[in-house]
């Protein structure tokens, strides 16, 4: 709970400094925001590693894979990063870098799940012949 309050004390804190001198300098009120913005996220990264070890066990569980796991984990890394990132680009009012990032972003998580698509196919084929040696 200490943590949440620190997170948003640091928040506000960078926010209310930055429009202070975003007036004098639009640079270093940028420069402001982003190292708030990634001390905080570095902060929430570090909170998650019992938040990760409970999914993956419960992952387990359930019976997916290391390979499988791993991805949904990566997939959630890259989420995260990719909205920073166009969470920033559109605070210094670049939105179409910041739809440029997010678009990378989706490519990257395509690029990722491909190769769980191979065992989710064959599956499915085993299921389409069973359907059909009834029918």
């Amino acid at each position: 709970m200490v943590t949440v309050f620190r997170t948003a004390g640091l928040a506000i804190t960078a926010v209310l400094i930055a429009k202070l001198i975003r007036r004098y300098t639009e640079e270093q009120a940028l420069l402001l925001t982003l190292l708030a913005g990634i001390a905080i996220t570095a902060a929430g990264v570090l909170a998650m590693s019992p938040i990760l070890n409970e999914i993956d066990s419960l992952l387990a569980q359930g019976g997916l894979t290391q390979e499988q796991t791993a991805c949904i984990a990566k997939a959630a890394g890259i989420c995260c990063v990719t909205q920073l990132a166009a969470d920033i680009c559109k605070d210094a009012g670049e939105t179409a870098v910041a739809s440029a990032v997010m678009f990378s972003g989706k490519i990257a998580l395509t690029l990722l799940i491909l190769p769980l698509f191979h065992p989710l196919l064959t599956r499915l084929q085993e299921v389409l012949s069973c359907v059909s040696a009834f029918g």
